[in-house]
């Protein structure tokens, strides 16, 4: 007897020991979990800068000095940090390499949160993966600055302005991986109306949608100057020079697409010394860039009016998104969702454009950009939901009439009868006893009966089929051929 207890004693022990580090076991993995989050971004950033500087430094049969100055430049450019290389500021950065950067803290935050239980676990994840690209940036600093004493041509950075660019590029795709976590009980908690979230929604698919149409203007300038592409180009005169430009075009596309949409929406864009809008061009000299030769030389006229269908575009799918049966709270919507598009537009306009060393500024400008967003956007969802709001007018009205007499839409009185008598009978309503004496007692609301079986009849309501089953004999009238059945 005393072997089973001595046995089901130690079982008990055991399992009090595993109980106990089960309840420890956690925190060395969650530990390690938040220093992943602090350290992938910035580790495979890096190694990429590194892979690009030294097939750049291979291919044009240079040293290896001045390896570490250009590896942390390229990390300072990835969080668009402004650089002077070789005495020349270039503010205007490649948007390619920080929206890849930026995606992997959002997908680095998304998935290290999937299981968080609580909200200080949550900022500590976010906090980690913002902390760790700010180290890195901190660490890239240095080593231009040393690199910078020596002969490296990337001259010192301004650190604050490092600093806050990384935190912004950083803090903002973190924030993004927090919305599934965050942002249900935070709208719940603080009562934001249906309008409001349905109006945010409308403004990011109405900012996409300009995004697109800048996109779509893009492609169609480099298939108009596809020559002039060709021959920017062939100005790298061996391979590594033509694939390094079309290297340098593809990661500046999307500062070409956001200045598109930007144009498209009626501001006015700069490059070089190029300005540019939707009907004029002043030309002028441009960065020897191959995606540069899409800019147009001369006015577009009549065919850059086209470009005015992109905000229309993008404003009628902000009012269809946004439609409701209440016109105060559509109206709401879009004027949020107007904001919304409008204030994307002033973000990616501000992080696309910057100085250009000695050719001047390229971009466009953020205030007024976010000004003709907000107006071309709005005004179009606005005339859309005042066409919606008609046809649904006109609908019902309809619906109350029978169409004979045209006079009866705006007529109240008449319109009210006909709406208590069914749109589909009113026809059946205008004849006479004569030709339908049955329908008389249909207007008067009252039904028929058999006198003989004591049945209830149907009588015929809009296109439903009514019976009246509580009704008596004595309520209704009799019909002539009820009166006299011969």
């Amino acid at each position: 007897m005393s072997a089973p207890t001595s046995e089901s004693l130690a079982t008990r022990l055991r399992q009090v020991r595993l109980a106990r580090r089960a309840d420890q076991a956690p925190r060395l993995p969650a530990t390690w979990d938040v220093i992943k989050v602090g350290l992938t971004v910035p580790t495979f950033a890096w190694l990429a800068a590194v892979a690009l500087v030294l097939i750049t430094k291979v291919a044009a049969g240079a040293g290896f000095s001045g390896l570490g100055s250009a590896t942390a430049a390229g990390w300072l450019a990835m969080n668009q940090t402004t650089l002077t290389i070789g005495g020349v500021v270039i503010g205007v950065l490649p948007l390619v390499p920080t929206i890849l950067i930026g995606y992997g803290t959002y997908r680095v935050v998304r998935r290290a949160t999937v299981d968080a239980d609580s909200f200080n676990e949550l900022l500590r994840v976010a906090g980690t993966a913002i902390v760790g690209p700010v180290l890195a940036t901190a660490l890239a600093l240095a080593i231009v600055a040393d690199g910078a004493s020596s002969v490296s041509p990337v001259g010192n950075p301004n650190p604050l302005a490092a600093f806050g660019m990384t935190i912004l590029v950083h803090g903002v795709s973190a924030a993004v991986g927090l919305v599934h976590r965050v942002l249900p009980p935070f709208l719940d908690e603080f009562a934001i109306p249906a309008s409001d979230r349905i109006g945010a929604r409308g403004g990011a698919a109405a900012f996409g949608a300009l995004i697109t149409g800048g996109a779509v203007a893009v492609f169609v300038g480099f298939v108009v100057h596809f020559n002039a592409v060709g021959d920017v180009i062939a100005q790298g005169n061996t391979v590594d020079g033509y694939l390094g430009l079309t290297v340098l075009s593809v990661l500046y596309l999307p500062n070409f697409v956001v200045g598109g949409a930007a144009v498209a929406s009626g501001a006015s864009a700069t490059l070089g010394s190029s300005v540019i809008d939707a009907l004029s061009t002043h030309p002028g000299v441009l960065p020897p860039v191959p995606v540069a030769a899409v800019v147009p030389t001369s006015d577009l006229g009549a065919q850059g009016a086209l470009l005015f269908a992109v905000p229309a575009v993008a404003g009628i799918l902000l009012g269809w998104y946004t439609r409701s049966a209440d016109l105060v709270a559509h109206l709401r919507a879009i004027g949020v969702g107007a904001a919304v598009a409008s204030l994307l537009m002033v973000v990616a306009a501000g992080v696309s454009g910057g100085t250009l060393g000695e050719l001047g500024e390229a971009g466009v400008g953020v205030p007024v950009a976010g000004v003709f967003t907000f107006t071309a956007v709005g005004v179009t969802a606005v005339v859309t939901a005042g066409i919606q709001w008609l046809v649904g007018y006109l609908r019902d009205r309809g619906g109350r009439s029978d169409g004979s007499d045209f006079d009866e839409l705006f007529d109240d009185e008449d319109a009210a009868d006909v709406g208590s008598a069914g749109g589909d009978d009113v026809a059946e309503l205008t004849e006479t006893a004569d030709d339908s004496p049955d329908d008389e007692a249909d207007a008067d609301d009252e039904p028929d009966w058999d006198d003989e079986a004591r049945v209830p009849q149907t009588r015929v309501e809009g296109d439903a089929e009514i019976a009246d089953g509580d009704a008596t004999a004595d309520d209704a009238p009799r019909s002539a051929a009820e009166v006299d059945p011969a």
